[in-house]
């Protein structure tokens, strides 16, 4: 493996030499089920399905979606009501990991599951069991001579009891979804992948709307060649069920951790806080709740979103696999090494972001993002590969915190601990970070 901080590297990486490092790392010991999600496929399958789902997330889908994310808000801003009435202070990677359940299994499964007022829904209980991989995960990070013992008794990092409620539960929504009237639709991935055909054929006429783009303004991968049309037409009950899975487990965690990350640093910074709560108002005295046109317009919000993910990216750093020789910056990278992003210390290099211990949200104005190299900012990773559902979980937090700051503010407690101990999961997450919900003045 070969490990670089370096951002023009990266953009040689995921941009320039891409057909250079077309693939991920495998994930040993991973369920049959999870191997059709976009993660896990490599070369010319990844393309066709990468191709299908784009247009799951274009700006006219994210429209369309802002009801589903507004109903899971509903819960969340009745959530905070009763700790502020009852004076409580807030496990916030709770309410928000809550929040993150509600609002992926409705936009990436088509269920409705509130989580937050009801805790003992199924879905909830196998939800939480998601990242519980036990001690198999440990065995194999520190001896991996042992996966193919394991591989052969078919052992998994997840249960198959939870991934056959998974796939109980994608068969039977999806034969729902067909015994309805098909002029009334839910607008949300899965139906979007039931769809992927007649989806994917309207893309590729070139509607610039539906187009996609990297952070940087890069045009992403677009084929329409007759065999990608032709596997379109393929989507399988087992890649829908890939997708859904690869989309929520992707999304729960990052959800909760950076909107618990995002609520402790306005509680420690309250003067930025009012600064956001009062554009909020402004924005949100054109409209009666959030929308995808309302955030957009909320710049400041934007500003204070991109330095939390800064500060705190869930994923400190991403992979990609060389397929041929290839030089780089003078270095040699020979088929079959790993190139991993340090995304985090990218994000913390005092070169590239001045004093990056203290949370400044105007790094990200306009100007000051010109003066910076274009892959300097990596929480979603960067090019072709990068994550597909990046407009869907600003949109998802965005509109949460919308929701919260129109009503209530953080503040530390007794509880509150300055800076947050970190965990130790796969991702950049805090044990804890407890704060007081008061209602606006």
């Amino acid at each position: 493996m070969m490990v670089t901080a370096d951002p023009e590297i990266c953009k040689q990486i995921c941009v320039k030499q891409f057909t250079s490092f077309y693939n991920r790392r495998a994930i040993p010991l991973t369920n049959k089920e999870l191997l059709t999600g976009l993660n896990m496929l490599k070369d010319q399958k990844w393309k066709n399905k990468r191709n299908a789902l784009t247009p799951a997330f274009s700006t006219s889908k994210m429209k369309a979606m802002t009801p589903l994310v507004n109903t899971a808000a509903d819960a969340l801003v009745r959530n905070l009501k009763k700790h502020c009435e009852s004076v409580k202070p807030m496990q916030c990677r709770d309410v928000f990991g809550s929040y993150g359940i509600d609002s992926l299994a409705s936009a990436g499964f088509g269920v409705d599951v509130n989580s937050q007022e009801n805790p003992d829904n199924p879905f909830v209980r196998y939800a939480k069991k998601v990242f519980s991989f036990g001690p198999i995960f440990i065995v194999i990070f520190f001896f991996p001579f042992l996966i193919p013992f394991f591989a052969f008794f078919d052992i998994t990092l997840h249960s198959k009891r939870l991934m056959k409620y998974f796939v109980d539960l994608v068969d039977e929504t999806v034969a729902l979804r067909k015994s309805q009237d098909p002029s009334v639709k839910r607008v949300d991935l899965l139906q979007q992948m039931m769809d992927a055909h007649d989806v994917y054929d309207q893309y590729i006429k070139g509607n610039e709307d539906e187009e996609e783009e990297d952070e940087n303004g890069v045009k992403l991968v677009k084929d329409g060649t007759s065999d990608t049309r032709e596997f379109c037409k393929k989507f399988t009950n087992e890649d829908i069920l890939g997708q859904s899975l690869v989309f929520f487990l992707g999304g729960l965690e990052t959800t909760s951790t950076t909107m618990s990350f995002l609520a402790y640093v306005m509680a420690t910074h309250p003067d930025i806080q009012d600064k956001m709560c009062k554009e909020i108002d402004d924005v949100m005295a054109e409209y009666d709740e959030p929308n995808y046109q309302a955030v957009a317009k909320m710049l400041y919000l934007d500003m204070v979103v991109r330095e939390t993910l800064r500060m705190y990216p869930p994923a400190v750093r991403f992979e990609r696999e060389c397929n041929e020789d290839v030089t780089i910056a003078g270095a040699r990278i020979p088929k079959g090494m790993y190139i991993s992003v340090a995304a985090n210390a990218i994000h913390h290099n005092p070169d590239i972001y001045p004093e990056p211990e203290k949370f400044i949200p105007e790094r990200f104005t306009k100007e000051e993002k010109q003066k910076r190299h274009p892959y300097s900012w990596l929480p979603f990773g960067a090019g072709p590969r990068n994550c597909i559902a990046m407009r869907f979980a600003l949109l998802d937090l965005k509109i949460g915190f919308v929701r919260i700051f129109t009503k209530y503010t953080f503040e530390p407690c007794a509880e509150t601990e300055i800076p947050p101990k970190l965990g130790t999961s796969r991702f950049l997450a805090p044990e804890e970070i407890t704060l007081a919900v008061k209602r606006r003045r």
